[in-house]
């Protein structure tokens, strides 16, 4: 029995016994949690939950290069898949029984750091500057263990896809909380660890299938074969950039200046086109400019301190067509921060004092989709106008896991992760059915808005 073997029958074994502990009487409903997650699994295919995920998958396989096969990639693939199930089982089971999300406890600038520098070496290795390979002792045991697994390369593609799960997955969506939450509810650690390892395979289908034709596509050998691994050494750095931009240290506008401009450059968009180029190098010199083109508008975007990427240029620099009010922006975050319980009694009284509802949002400073609605729907101005006219809101940060006080707050809302929406009533009664996680586009939650404060 070959080691890849052995080892998948383990996962399987350790799956179905941890299925048995669920108890007779409720592995009917088990079983259905566990389908409906790993469909929803499925369903979240084309979100940044699984997104920055394909390229990594493709530069691994891509980087076995004329020895890759499809059993190969296939099983590359399933185990970076194993990997990330096996993290999301774990944060099911901390979430069952004691409330916690095992991700923040890596959300932080060392965590964050050290996974960006392992896919820029990773891209490095793509760009053929050098191989990343185990120690020569370890590859020659590995070898003889997995005999088709050169190299060794199944254990450390597995840590890979543990480690990817919780970086990559920085903020909770509405799906995974309403899974979790049904764990959390029952204090049951094993439904827990079932249903996040059913959602994390069923978001690892289209990297199994990825693999799967890759094993077909995938060149043996030859210049093209240079240009693939290249192709996906340059999307693990845009991987490395989008992780690294959680932190807020450099402008993430430079960043994806400087990322824009590389590929342009490579792509011939400063060299001069030849009198008998042909259609596709024409097409190539095209979109080496274009690209050149907005990542200059990027980099100049960037030293006026602007950070939406569609937006780079500030507006006194261009003409601006001003349409509807209702799509006018501020600069004002319209929330007030608290940091402890006393400060959430006193917000509590004085929203009851003025017969409004009490609204607390909370977000950590490396969570995306935090980034996106305050980038986009808090500045709105009618959210905004509707926010200091109906209601009192505040905002809690979670960055800083240690932070007891923090910790408190948000155990006695039961919020698992950011962002999270809780709603007191103007009698300072919880709103347990209004709480909701995830991103609400300006008018979406404007509505939200409008619906609870009635």
């Amino acid at each position: 029995m070959t080691y890849q073997k052995s080892f998948f029958i383990a996962l399987w074994i350790f799956f179905t016994s941890t299925l048995l502990w669920a108890g007779d009487v409720e592995t009917q409903s088990t079983v259905a949690i566990m389908f409906g997650a790993f469909i929803s699994g499925v369903l979240l295919t084309f979100t940044p939950c699984v997104l920055p995920m394909v390229p990594i998958v493709s530069s691994i396989i891509a980087g076995q290069g004329e020895d890759v096969t499809k059993t190969k990639a296939v099983l590359l693939a399933v185990a970076y898949v194993l990997g990330t199930a096996v993290t999301y089982a774990l944060m099911g089971a901390l979430a069952g029984a004691t409330g916690a999300q095992l991700q923040s406890y890596f959300q932080n600038v060392w965590a964050i750091g050290a996974m960006t520098l392992v896919f820029v070496l990773m891209a490095l290795s793509m760009f053929g500057l050098f191989t990343i390979q185990l120690p020569s002792f370890i590859q020659s045991k590995l070898n003889a263990e997995s005999q088709g697994m050169k190299g060794g390369s199944f254990i450390p593609v597995f840590l890979l896809g543990m480690v990817s799960a919780l970086i990559l997955g920085a903020c909770v969506s509405p799906v995974l909380i309403s899974f979790l939450s049904v764990a959390i509810s029952t204090s049951d650690a094993t439904l827990g660890a079932l249903t996040m390892f059913s959602l994390a395979i069923g978001m690892g289908v289209p990297l199994v299938l990825l693999g799967l034709g890759a094993g077909y596509l995938v060149p043996k050998a030859g210049m093209w074969m240079d240009k693939v691994k290249y192709l996906f050494g340059t999307l693990l750095l845009g991987v490395a950039i989008w992780i690294f931009s959680n932190l807020d240290l450099i402008n993430p506008l430079f960043l994806w200046g400087m990322y824009a401009v590389g590929i342009a450059i490579y792509l011939g968009g400063t060299q001069r086109l030849s009198f008998k180029a042909t259609g596709w190098q024409t097409l190539q010199k095209v979109v080496a400019t274009v690209i050149l083109i907005w990542g200059t508008l990027l980099i100049i975007g960037a030293g006026y301190g602007e950070t939406d990427i569609y937006k780079p240029l500030p507006k006194s620099s261009v003409m601006v067509i001003k349409g509807s009010s209702n799509a006018d922006a501020t600069q004002e975050f319209p929330f007030e921060n608290i940091a402890n319980i006393t400060a959430y009694e006193i917000k509590r009284r004085q929203a009851m004092d003025e017969g409004k509802v009490l609204l607390i949002y909370f977000y950590t400073d490396t969570c995306p989709v935090c980034k996106h609605l305050k980038d986009t729907t808090f500045k709105d101005r009618r959210v905004q106008e509707k926010l200091k006219k109906s209601y009192v809101a505040v905002s809690v940060n979670m960055s800083d896991g240690t932070d007891k006080k923090i910790s408190a707050l948000k155990k006695k809302f039961q919020v698992f992760g950011p962002p999270g929406f809780v709603f007191l009533d103007s009698e300072g009664d919880l709103m347990e059915d209004e709480k909701f996680y995830g991103y609400q586009e300006p008018g979406e939650f404007y509505d939200t808005l409008d619906l609870i404060a009635e």
